[in-house]
């Protein structure tokens, strides 16, 4: 047994050493990144780390740098740190208006050829600067922190579809279906808002979808069970929130129609006006339905207007119909006919007075 125990202590030792080990404190480990468009192929890359202090505060600290777009944008993070640099705990990278609107494939395409970059990593444009959006003081935990939780809260309780890295490169090579991000905009240092979502055509912005209009969008492409929809009634402001929704989607390929379904289930936390009764209930509902499906029109006709499908018809065609034939798509989808039927239920136990 002696003998045995020696040997095994000589070989973990031996393996030990061919393992290559690295330090955390010795690594510069990027959680956020920021990519701004500079003129010609020049970009400005921002890298943001995160340290903590003696008080074990976080503290932010920054890499920037000008290169061109086509160069390799780890290797070039490198040369500018003090300690070698490593993405994969990166949280979060925002592409300014301007990349986005030249297009973002060179950066998706890096990303997903990295091994190390987690497939859940949040994409976000910005309003303005990338940089100067990360270089804002938004939290204790540090920017990186703050922003992503700030996405993934809005995804699970509030208007943006769920999205991410794998989400988007999953939409992007599917032609069946076009990709949609977050946009972010800086209000001051300590204030961040969501300003809408930005639509791809292939990998370019072409649309902006509101912030108003996010709620009726969200619907249409992701299970929806959280959410406020506002309405007026005589003049007075209502808010109702959505507790239970479900929707469906159903082409018809010979008459060239969608028919879309939407039912909610809500409580009223908000009413402006002297008291609920029935009556008034009822027409709250009524004008929900109503904005509902004047709302959800007005998108998909922009959509064909701009020949973009973010809500995937053509794929719901394609699965829904066997006799489908793509080769007409483009000049098809302008011509479909959106037919739109939604069904708000006021659940009264939950309503306030």
């Amino acid at each position: 047994m002696r003998i045995r125990a020696i040997i095994f202590f000589l070989l973990l030792t031996i393996l030990t050493g061919c393992v290559q080990t690295k330090v955390i404190d010795n690594l510069t480990l990027i959680n956020a990144g920021g990519i701004d468009y500079i003129d010609g192929n020049k970009i400005k890359v921002t890298g943001i780390y995160t340290i903590y202090n003696e008080q074990k505060q976080a503290e932010d600290n920054n890499i920037t740098m000008t290169m061109n777009k086509d160069a390799g944008i780890l290797d070039h993070l490198s040369r500018e740190a003090t300690s070698p640099v490593l993405i994969g705990d990166i949280d979060i990278v925002v592409i300014d208006m301007k990349t986005a609107k030249r297009g973002i494939y060179p950066i998706i395409d890096t990303l997903q050829r990295n091994p190390s970059v987690g497939s859940r990593l949040f994409l976000v444009i910005s309003e303005g600067s990338a940089h100067e959006l990360l270089m804002g003081k938004y939290g204790p935990e540090g920017n990186a922190k703050f922003i992503s939780t700030m996405i993934e809260t809005n995804i699970k309780h509030r208007d943006i579809p769920n999205t991410n890295l794998h989400m988007y490169a999953s939409d992007f090579f599917q032609e069946a279906k076009g990709s949609f991000l977050p946009i972010l905009k800086k209000v001051t240092d300590e204030k961040l808002l969501i300003d809408g979502l930005a639509i791809f055509s292939k990998d370019k912005v072409v649309y902006k979808i509101p912030t108003e209009d996010m709620f009726y969008f969200k619907l249409l492409v992701d299970q929806h069970n959280k959410g406020s929809l506002d309405v007026e009634l005589d003049g007075k402001g209502v808010t109702i929130h959505n507790i239970r929704s479900r929707s469906s989607i159903k082409t018809d390929v010979k008459k060239m129609t969608v028919d879309i379904e939407y039912n909610m289930t809500g409580i009223i936390t908000k009413y402006t006006g002297k008291k609920l009764q029935n009556d008034v209930i009822k027409k709250i509902a009524k004008n929900g339905e109503e904005d509902i499906e004047k709302k959800i029109q007005k998108l998909l006709t922009d959509f064909q207007e701009k020949g973009i499908d973010p809500v995937g018809i053509e794929r719901k065609f394609i699965q829904q119909n066997r006799s489908f034939d793509k080769k007409n798509w483009k000049e098809d989808y302008k011509k479909i006919t959106f037919h739109i039927h939604s069904n708000v239920t006021i659940s009264e136990s939950g309503t306030l007075e």
